[in-house]
């Protein structure tokens, strides 16, 4: 059956509230099922809470708007357990499409959300003026999100947790937080998206937020356009449980800030088994960043994590490294009205900028585990990295220990090698790996320091 929120006193004027007419709707076709129908208008929404067995169709040229209001969205809601993640991560209801312990939810339709950039301004979530989310999932199974565009989110745009069989694809997002967050989620396919992110694109997540250990497993990406003052592609940093048989392919990224596509382990997750495939990058500042740490957010009497089994296959990473428009990061940025980054100021990284550096701006790519616990069978094969080079002293002293909060410049932004720089690694295969610089560099274009097992192929 079909619910047009229209007869449930929705006006569609873009001025006043429909959230309770919208709420009326999708409550009356939870009894039976069936669709909730957008007409053609402009909407006004705060919080709705979806239900199982219902859609959300919106119709060619509806237009969803965020309440200028933040006090109408949902308060968070409180948690009688243990915070191990960001508080961020661990809320639901502060969102505009809300969905906990769902089946057979969809929201899809040729329409544009626009979230009209609604910070907490007063911070009384605490959590440095993060606003609403607009879709946040908890426990859900078969979820689809299609064919919607989604603009300026204050909080993440798309995060679901714990939830299973979920397609999204077909999403356009402008979004100055993380844009789509699948934490502890299984069978889950993103397809055919845009996305610009000041925080992350597409960031894996594997937290405490449903009180429990869990995993990302079985999870499919491909032909996505990704954009990032942060990171384009990432695994943590939340990463408690683990990320297993996920597969990444065909995806362009440009103008990104710091790292292309980054997989990191710091609260004790295992991960093993991520393919990433057929990956284009343009003007990114560093392509490829793979971390072990010890930062061990959670419960007491957790192993350090484990990285493994994990490849890179059809990588390009070129120039020109050039000046680019992109969505502010987070609510200062956005404060300060910057649309702006300039690749060559990366920003402000203490103890890492020395003047005998200050013409080199472009960080090293690094793989690397820790003493006594290596990364295991790592293979990069078939890429290509075009970077702007430039050094002519670096300091050769990589240290050993690093801030627990992992960043492609943990052991300094300027490694002793120009192409990728790789420690601890027990099982690494290079295979035709090139890198080309545009400026003269005295490094090598691989260093490998404490690894074991490592066979490096090339086609000449």
């Amino acid at each position: 059956m079909e619910y047009n929120v229209l007869k449930y006193g929705a006006v569609a004027d873009g001025k006043s509230l429909d959230t309770k007419a919208v709420q009326a709707a999708i409550n009356a076709c939870s009894l039976t099922g069936g669709r909730v129908f957008f007409p053609k208008g402009t909407y006004v929404l705060s919080s709705v809470f979806l239900k199982s067995n219902v859609e959300i169709v919106f119709d060619d040229g509806a237009q969803i708007l965020g309440s200028l209001d933040f006090n109408d969205y949902c308060p968070d809601e409180k948690l009688d357990y243990p915070l191990y993640q960001d508080k961020s991560h661990s809320c639901f209801h502060c969102s505009m499409f809300i969905g906990i312990d769902l089946e057979n939810i969809k929201i899809t339709g040729n329409a544009k959300i626009d979230m009209r950039s609604v910070w907490d301004e007063e911070n009384v979530r605490n959590m440095a003026h993060r606003g609403a989310k607009c879709i946040a999932l908890k426990n859900c199974k078969k979820v689809v999100l299609s064919n919607f565009e989604l603009n300026f989110a204050t909080d993440l745009a798309i995060y679901f947790a714990g939830c299973e069989d979920v397609d999204i694809y077909g999403i356009k997002m402008r979004t100055y937080i993380d844009g789509i967050s699948p934490d502890n989620c299984k069978n889950v396919r993103i397809h055919d998206c845009e996305i610009e992110a000041g925080d992350d694109a597409i960031v894996f997540k594997s937290s405490y937020t449903l009180n429990r250990l869990d995993i990302c497993s079985n999870i499919n990406v491909w032909n996505c356009k990704l954009k990032s003052r942060c990171y384009a592609i990432k695994f943590g940093t939340e990463s408690n449980g683990g990320f297993t048989n996920i597969q990444i392919d065909n995806i362009y990224i440009c103008d990104t800030r710091i790292c292309g596509v980054g997989i990191e382990s710091v609260d004790g997750a295992i991960i093993d088994g991520i393919s990433i495939k057929n990956i284009k990058m343009k003007n990114v500042n560093v392509p490829l960043f793979v971390f072990l740490g010890k930062r061990m957010r959670g419960p007491k009497g957790r192993a350090i994590g484990r990285i493994r089994n994990i490849l890179f296959e059809n990588i390009t990473a070129t120039g020109e490294y050039g000046p680019y428009e992109i969505v502010p990061c987070f609510y200062d940025t956005f404060k300060a009205n910057d649309w702006f980054q300039d690749p060559k100021k990366f920003g402000i990284a203490a103890g890492l900028f020395a003047e005998e550096y200050t013409d080199v701006w472009q960080m090293t790519s690094n793989v690397c585990g820790l003493q006594g616990i290596p990364l295991e069978n790592i293979t990069i094969r078939n890429a290509y990295f075009e970077l702007d080079g430039g050094v002519t002293a670096y300091n050769k002293d990589v240290p050993e220990e690093c801030q627990d909060y992992p960043e492609v410049y943990n052991y300094g932004r300027i490694l002793p090698a120009k192409g990728i720089y790789f420690r601890y690694v027990d099982g690494l295969t290079l295979d035709n790996v090139t890198v080309k610089v545009d400026r003269k560099d005295i490094r090598k274009d691989f260093v490998f320091e404490k690894c074991e097992n490592v066979n490096v192929q090339t086609n000449e």
